[in-house]
């Protein structure tokens, strides 16, 4: 049974328990299942087939849903765009992929306007709603046209055909687009249904964007694979999702650490109830060990986590009796992943020292579209080398330490910036901390640290420095402070670091 043929499967199982709300809109199972054959028929009617690629630059809709499942039903292969980006690099994803058609959200028309002047000539455009461009037709109207008694003509897809292409966020290169199957979205729902205990009664708010595979992954396949509901946003204003989670009674959410910090910040946070939510679920970035506190302390809930990637969906997870106890920590691996952490030669590491995380399970990615050299690149003897470098303590749970890119050599001795941004954040005056490699003439780089001040605790750079004595050793410590407002993020809400060390190297 492919991903797209869930949604006939909880249709027929439960055809009147709700599924989807968003806005004025309300989808019950047999609603929705409906919705996904039309638009099944509608992709066909177009001349797409299967393996055949359907490009989307949507914000978070039920229409982006309906089409993901109507790809998924039919074999066609989603490319899911990320709308923050420039159009240059639209363009190269465009290229790279050749998709039939692109299907587009109308507030996204004017990129799509230069997307067309700049030339992809076999592709065909298709707008939602009402467009500036007239003469691209109305998605909506093709969907619209099938009736649900019309067979469909493709041949459906199996486990192991391509269900979408993602493209990575590029932070050291071109972005690459991995090839995501359907058996590693089933595997990626098995492993969150046995970890997170969801069941049909849950409601998840969606909120995280729709194009990355942290909102598909943990907010839409394993609830409808569990049978629960879903709601639609965006996270556009922090006040009004909390208003959201508490007037819908959501259960958990997907969302970056920046995301909870929002949240956390608005004036609606005191008296907010979330006694209804079972846990939230935090990913694309270390979440700091003081938003985990504050609501665990003041709303008595807790975060999952885990360690997740493009190619791989989630990895490990950290559960909720373990998030203070092991803050800092990603977990252990979930039950079909088998993770190995190898020095440079490729040999296991079994002490705690650090080395890069290998990773092998049937939720891994198959492939780098259109580039076999990167592929052969990512593969180890059948191990992903995920490019992270990690630890494990002596229970087990793993710890990330940076990306081995970014490993820090001062005077000989290796510094990974997660170790020393861990401890900035135990001290009272940091709310985030980034920390880079700074050039030095002596010890080849120093360590800087780019930190986001706790207004309610006055610390300056030197006491932050001071404060660190004896929580790591000197050789970690910041040589350099900078205190600043906010970090460059890239669309993931990671810390884009590289630009942080062209500020220092600017100075």
């Amino acid at each position: 049974m492919n991903i797209g043929e869930w949604i006939s499967k909880r249709a027929m199982i439960a055809p009147d328990k709700p599924f989807l709300t968003e806005k004025n809109k309300s989808y019950n199972n047999e609603h929705f299942n409906r919705r996904v054959n039309e638009t099944a028929r509608a992709l066909e009617n177009l001349g797409i087939e299967k393996g055949m690629r359907v490009a989307l630059l949507m914000s978070n809709s039920s229409e982006f849903l309906e089409i993901f499942f109507a790809c998924a039903r039919t074999g066609m292969i989603m490319v899911p765009l990320n709308f923050r980006l420039a159009v240059p690099e639209l363009l190269y994803i465009l290229r790279d992929s050749a998709p039939e058609i692109l299907i587009y959200s109308n507030e996204f028309a004017s990129k799509v306007g230069e997307i067309k002047a700049a030339g992809i000539p076999t592709m065909r455009y298709y707008r939602l709603g009402e467009g500036n461009d007239p003469s691209d037709p109305d998605f909506a109207d093709y969907v619209e046209n099938f009736e649900i008694s019309e067979p469909l003509k493709s041949p459906g897809a199996d486990l192991s055909d391509p269900l979408f292409i993602m493209y990575t966020s590029g932070t050291t290169g071109d972005p690459k687009g991995a090839v995501l199957t359907h058996q590693n979205i089933l595997f990626g729902a098995i492993h969150s249904l046995l970890g997170y205990g969801v069941d049909r009664s849950y409601k998840s708010l969606v909120v995280a964007p729709l194009f990355h595979i942290g909102a598909l992954a943990a907010s839409v396949t394993l609830i409808i694979y569990a049978g629960g509901s879903i709601m639609i946003s965006s996270f556009y204003n922090a006040s009004e999702i909390l208003k959201t989670i508490c007037r819908e009674k959501i259960n958990y959410m997907f969302a970056v650490p920046v995301m909870y910090q929002m949240i956390a910040d608005t004036p609606e946070w005191h008296d907010a109830d979330l006694s209804h939510v079972h846990f939230f679920i935090s990913g694309g970035a270390p979440i700091p060990l003081p938003v985990i506190r504050k609501y665990q302390d003041e709303k008595g809930v807790g975060f999952v986590q885990g360690y997740a990637l493009t190619e791989t969906g989630r990895l490990t997870s950290l559960d909720l009796e373990d998030s203070v106890r092991k803050a800092g920590s990603v977990g252990k691996e979930v039950f079909h992943v088998n993770l190995r952490i190898v020095d440079d030669q490729g040999r296991d590491i079994h002490t705690a020292d650090p080395g890069e995380i290998l990773v092998q399970g049937p939720n891994v990615f198959s492939r780098y579209w259109n580039n076999e050299t990167a592929t052969k690149a990512a593969f180890r003897d059948g191990w992903f080398c995920t490019g992270d470098m990690g630890r494990r303590d002596e229970e087990g749970f793993v710890y990330i330490v940076g990306r081995k890119v970014e490993m820090i050599i001062s005077s000989g001795e290796n510094i990974y910036p997660v170790e020393v941004e861990r401890a900035l954040q135990t001290l009272p005056g940091v709310k985030e901390a980034a920390v880079v490699g700074i050039p030095d003439p002596k010890r080849g780089e120093v360590v800087g640290a780019f930190i986001i001040p706790n207004r309610e605790v006055q610390m300056s750079e030197a006491d932050i420095i001071n404060a660190l004595s004896g929580k790591i050793a000197n050789f970690k410590v910041p040589r350099r402070v900078f205190l600043v407002d906010e970090f460059p993020r890239n669309q993931s809400g990671k810390v884009l670091k590289r630009i942080l060390k062209k500020r220092v190297e600017g100075k």
